[in-house]
């Protein structure tokens, strides 16, 4: 799709790098100078470093008995119990991202010192990597340009909040931030380019492009909604619906909808999409396991997730034909889509939106349109993203409870776990039959594998009208006697 100015808005066309699933090229790692930066305005460069008392030689010789250590674990893996085995997975883990925090650190002060100039390698990426083969062992080119890239930008003073960060320890998308800001800041006068780091170094990195997209279209939506509008009406003006048939017989369809058009489509598909249990006769189905008892029973669901969301759409499609051609009488929408918005959205067209099934971000003027479709529900939030009104097509307390839960919980709640509403059921955190009411405070989503968990280990959550927060240890969900 192309568009006469598409700019530095397009989602598609903003930096990932730094997160899963991002592009790594075209970074100016080679220059001593900051990428955008005049050679007077770089750090200056320190003179040579003389060693002062402290713990700083301590330090290194600890680093190099971890190391030592380290080649010891897995010969040493039989000794440790199950707790063992998981808390040196916890440990090992922080140790790895943790390390590539500290030793973008460490090359951010060769570069002050002057250390990786004088050296006999061409960029910092060489520089990197040279240490790396010294100590027998190999680092991703991707990595070593991360750690390149954010290393050069560390001692700029407009990067203050990246260096504090990743100093402290407390982010791990500093690369993302430091090139996704440069993008959008020339379209956002009114943002400082602190405040934009600071959205970007919250970012999720298991979120991806998706998420960084997602992140982009919300700060533009804060600080110009009227920048975003005109984009995403531009984008409509080009929406796009073609088909070919493939060598093997198969149709490929391919689509470029504007956001608003996309999050409709994709909510539809997307509660239509979710397994389904199978009817099985008593004889049972020899590809599934499932065996005969004489009466009839059910095997899980077999299709893979591309095969669910496809029957989906052309079980939408037939239904929708059915109408158009007069064969079947309108009776609803099977599925609905769920937008959430805070209440200046509605009255004054400022803000943004936000589909809750995939997350989507609408502008001010596609949401309010949304608002008036008796065919998506929309949801007005509180000052702390909390549901305050949930509107309904139908008069079913049970179906407004789940939209609420849904709002709120954005899907699985257990710690970890990303499965989306459409595969997640509504918990009552305290048992009914524990003295729990059907009601907000006291529901949470969990997806059918966490669901069972939960109930196995009798776990309990703490939830608030903005998030449930669970209690991993054992035993503390009120047994059938405590009502």
């Amino acid at each position: 799709m192309t568009t006469n100015d598409p700019g530095p808005l397009v989602p598609s066309e903003v930096e990932v790098s730094g997160v899963p699933g991002g592009d790594v090229s075209g970074d100016p790692v080679d220059s001593p100078v900051t990428q955008g930066e005049s050679p007077s305005s770089a750090a200056p460069a320190a003179p040579p470093a003389v060693a002062v008392p402290g713990r700083a030689a301590e330090i290194l010789e600890m680093a190099r008995e971890f190391r030592a250590a380290l080649d010891e674990v897995p010969g040493a893996l039989y000794q440790l119990g199950e707790e063992g085995l998981s808390d040196l997975m916890t440990q090992l883990m922080g140790v790895h991202v943790r390390s590539s925090q500290v030793a973008t650190v460490v090359v951010a002060e060769a570069h002050i010192r002057g250390e990786v100039n004088t050296s006999m390698s061409a960029s910092a990426v060489q520089w990197i990597t040279a240490h790396a083969v010294e100590a027998g062992t190999m680092v991703e080119p991707r990595d070593a340009k991360t750690m390149a890239v954010v290393a050069q930008a560390y001692g700029d003073r407009r990067n203050a909040v990246v260096a504090g960060a990743v100093r402290e320890g407390s982010c791990t998308v500093a690369r993302a931030a430091l090139s996704n800001t440069d993008k959008v800041a020339p379209v956002l006068p009114t943002a400082s380019r602190d405040e934009l780091l600071g959205h970007y170094l919250q970012l999720d990195p298991a979120l991806g492009s998706r998420g960084v997209s997602a992140l982009t279209r919300m700060i533009i939506a804060q600080y110009a909604p009227d920048t975003l509008s005109a984009q995403d009406a531009k984008l409509e003006a080009v929406e796009t619906l073609s088909w070919f048939t493939t060598p093997t017989g198969m149709t490929r369809l391919t689509a470029e909808l504007a956001p608003a058009s996309a999050a409709v489509i994709k909510s539809a598909i997307l509660a239509l999409s979710a397994p389904k249990p199978v009817p099985c006769d008593d004889g049972g189905d020899p590809g599934t396991g499932a065996s005969g008892s004489g009466s009839a029973t059910t095997v899980r669901d077999e299709r893979t997730p591309g095969k669910r969301r496809a029957d989906a759409l052309t079980e939408l499609v037939t239904a929708a034909a059915k109408v158009v051609s007069g064969d079947a009488s309108p009776t609803g929408a099977a599925a609905t889509a769920l937008v959430t918005m805070n209440l200046e959205v509605l009255t004054e067209g400022v803000g943004h939106a936000r589909t809750v099934a995939t997350g989507d971000i609408l502008d001010a003027g596609a949401a309010r349109r949304i608002a008036c479709d008796a065919q998506v529900i929309p949801i007005v939030l509180g000052a702390r993203s909390e549901p305050l009104d949930v509107g309904r097509k139908e008069r079913l307390v049970t179906k407004g409870l789940r939209t609420a839960v849904i709002t709120r919980d954005h899907g699985c709640t257990f710690p970890g776990c990303d499965r989306p509403p459409g595969m997640c059921e509504v918990h009552h955190v305290n048992p009914w039959w524990a003295g729990g009411t059907t009601c907000l405070i006291n529901s949470a989503m969990l997806c059918a594998f966490h669901h069972h968990l939960v109930h196995r280990l009798g776990l309990l959550a703490a939830v608030t009208a903005t998030g449930v927060h669970w209690d991993l240890t054992p035993g503390r969900m009120p047994t059938r006697g405590a009502a």
